[in-house]
């Protein structure tokens, strides 16, 4: 919920007395406010200033507030304007709706009812906001590492780039080769803390006796063979990210340690009594069960409820399949530059064939494959002979057949919503775009139930 206190609003009225009644009113009630005589005015204002809430006139002297409307929404798309009109002028205040007026008030104005519009625009305002830096990020993200099409895909970036801003914990959870590395690392690029260290852990990967060594560091002495002092993981992620890896894996004496942290923010090296403040955000991740360890006394229950803040679940590589593709055309990519090994493509039984695997191994499977199979090619065309570790899954007939009808129409469902938008819904344009009939498309429309989205 926005703070309505922070609401800057602008007040559009050429008549004095009600402007100043108005920016009064309001100022008295916290907000800050900035009153224009004009359209004209109010258009230089709005040039300089930033504004939430604008209040405009409906009837003024030169531009109509209507005119004023249409522009400043064009300067400012998230402007939330209130329009004030006339008793008896419904038809202008639904125009002024349609021009994209938040709401409209009917002289005399209902200062309750003001105050009440202005809190809903308010919100709507910083919702908007929200929903406009989401989109960047995700663009964002879209043109890096992360790749896919999938709705699965699109609402786990819509969780990283919900988290990312905070300094909040967040427990990733996915099968092994589903990308939670990757994630922890662009959690941490879009985070304030993208200028300090990240610092990846994999708990499953070091030994019990040195692990409370490794991720808190020692002093000289501290036990036998300690000969100088040591810095931890977590002192080397001060100011950054630590990413802890398989968790799961974390030994009971070192719950404790990683819960007095999260806790108290502060640890001390082996051997050592200087307190050390933790300015650490920790992302952890695991491809267990945590919430089954708790039941059976392997894991920490205060623990698993510190790190599960946020929890973003990666869904396996079988469960979005429209990803795979996306996938193979970036590692084509991605692993011939880096191997110095130009391929210019893959075949389409090739294609078919790498789209028929499950991945056990998930997107990780699929990398290494690529990447086997452009190492060990003799053609910069990659074929099935290019993956011989590879088989044809044995599928129910029917129900791939039904998979494949489905996966069609969705395909065609969504080519047709892109060319339509890309035609502002003409529907001549978008059938001669489509190679098809008028009616065809009418058909198709009617078949995919595809509305015009509403501005």
């Amino acid at each position: 919920m926005c703070d309505m206190l922070s609401l800057r609003v602008i007040v559009v009225d050429d008549e004095k007395n009600q402007r100043e009644m108005l920016a009064g009113f309001l100022n008295l009630k916290g907000y800050s406010v900035s009153t224009a005589d004009s359209a004209e005015s109010a258009l230089e204002l709005l040039g300089r200033k930033a504004f939430e809430i604008g209040l405009f006139d409906m009837k003024m002297s030169g531009e109509s507030g209507l005119d004023l409307l249409r522009k400043a929404k064009d300067r400012n798309p998230e402007l939330q304007v209130i329009v004030i009109t006339a008793f008896g002028t419904v038809e202008t205040a639904v125009e002024a709706m349609r021009a994209g007026a938040f709401n409209y008030l009917c002289k005399p104005i209902n200062l309750e009812e003001l105050l009440e519009l202005i809190k809903t625009a308010g919100e709507r305002h910083f919702l908007l906001a929200e929903n406009r830096i989401l989109r960047e990020r995700l663009e964002e993200l879209e043109v890096k590492e992360i790749v896919g099409v999938s709705a699965k895909l699109k609402q786990t970036l819509s969780e990283i780039a919900r988290v990312a801003p905070t300094d909040t914990t967040v427990l990733i959870t996915g099968e092994s080769g589903t990308g939670k590395e990757l994630v922890a690392r662009t959690i941490h690029r879009l985070s304030p803390r993208a200028a300090g260290r990240f610092v990846p852990v994999n708990c499953a990967a070091i030994p019990e006796t040195l692990l409370e060594s490794e991720l808190l560091g020692h002093e000289k002495g501290a036990f036998t063979g300690a000969d100088r002092r040591r810095i931890g993981r977590f002192e080397l992620a001060i100011g950054g990210t630590i990413f802890l890896d398989e968790i799961g894996e974390l030994p009971a004496a070192i719950q404790v340690k990683l819960l007095r942290i999260l806790e108290e923010r502060r640890f001390e090296r082996l051997g050592g009594e200087e307190e050390i403040f933790a300015d650490v955000r920790v992302i952890a991740a695991t491809n267990r069960n945590l919430a089954s360890d708790v039941e059976q006394g392997r894991f920490r229950e205060d623990l698993f409820y510190r790190i599960n803040v946020v929890n973003i679940d990666i869904p396996p590589l079988r469960e979005r399949r429209e990803d795979a593709m996306p996938l193979i055309n970036y590692f084509l990519q991605q692993t011939s530059a880096r191997l110095n090994r130009p391929t210019k493509g893959i075949s389409v039984a090739a294609k078919d064939l790498l789209l028929a695997q499950d991945w056990p191994g998930n997107v990780r499977e699929l990398a290494n494959a690529v990447e086997r199979a452009i190492v060990l090619s003799r053609s910069d065309i990659l074929d099935v002979d290019d993956f011989p570790q590879l088989r044809p899954l044995a599928r129910d007939t029917e129900t791939e057949a039904a998979g494949t009808a489905t996966l069609l129409r969705d395909l065609e469902k969504r080519h047709i919503e892109k060319i339509l938008a890309s035609t502002g819904y003409s529907l001549q344009q978008a059938a001669e775009l489509l190679g098809i009939h008028r009616n065809t498309l009418r058909q198709k429309i009617k078949e995919y139930q595809i509305s015009r989205p509403s501005d």
